[in-house]
């Protein structure tokens, strides 16, 4: 037997032709997909919000927004809501009674909305305000699905404020009523104005184009009797009671 196969040889060098050929076939399997995640499924998602016209909010969409102070808001939660509770201390003993006493239901992210983390209050709702937000989250993809957008979320900011929450809350937010606050109530949450998220993204977008086309949703439903809106400017969020 000789020092130096031949056979062998043959062998190995067919060996690596063949992981030759198959890296060059994985290599371009591999840069086929990216470029179908880069460019083409994108296409399938529809347009980014930056890619569409969206009109700014006329005067009388402005007016609206301003119709119906907090005043308007209270006595909705007054009549309609749950009875104000001291503390997240005191709702955390037994959440359980409150939620079947009062109707409650917990938030939490949807193909809608994201619920981030709330420094000033619970994730819960009565059950109507939850039901409200499904439904405006259903029809404003209706209205990205007519411009041929693709989906976003809008932000949920704060939901069922403790008393306790509130007097925190005085501390850094100047919208904060000293005293009463619809938001003790299970009918009232805030909306971020300008903060979405791509269906499937973590990282925000910031749009005025959707905050518009979301403030056209409440607008509507406004006028319909559903809710009352309040824009405000101060702390950029939308502040919403269920009727």
């Amino acid at each position: 037997m000789s020092f130096f196969d031949t056979d062998l040889y043959w062998k190995i060098i067919k060996l690596l032709r063949v992981l030759k050929r198959n890296f060059i076939l994985i290599l371009g399997v591999f840069v086929f997909v990216f470029l179908l995640f880069r460019f083409v499924f994108p296409v399938f998602k529809g347009k980014t919000i930056d890619h569409v016209k969206v009109e700014v909010l006329t005067q009388a969409e402005m007016k609206a927004l301003k119709k119906y102070p907090n005043a308007y808001h209270l006595q909705v939660g007054q009549n309609k809501g749950i009875p104000a509770i001291k503390s997240q201390k005191e709702f955390e003993k037994n959440p359980g009674a409150y939620v079947d006493k009062y109707g409650l239901k917990r938030i939490r992210d949807t193909k809608y909305y994201d619920v981030p983390f709330l420094s000033h209050s619970l994730p819960y709702l009565k059950d109507d305000a939850v039901d409200f937000l499904d439904h405006l989250g259903l029809r404003f993809h209706k209205r990205l699905n007519e411009l041929g957008v693709r989906k976003y979320k809008f932000s949920v900011t704060s939901v069922l404020r403790t008393t306790n929450d509130q007097k925190g809350l005085r501390k850094s937010n100047v919208n904060a009523t000293p005293n009463n606050s619809s938001h003790y109530y299970g009918l009232t949450f805030d909306l971020a104005q300008t903060q979405f998220y791509e269906l499937g993204e973590k990282e925000p977008v910031y749009s005025y184009r959707l905050r518009n086309l979301l403030l056209r949703e409440l607008i509507e439903l406004q006028a319909q009797g559903k809710c009352y809106v309040l824009l405000e400017n101060q702390t950029r969020c939308i502040h919403v009671t269920v009727r």
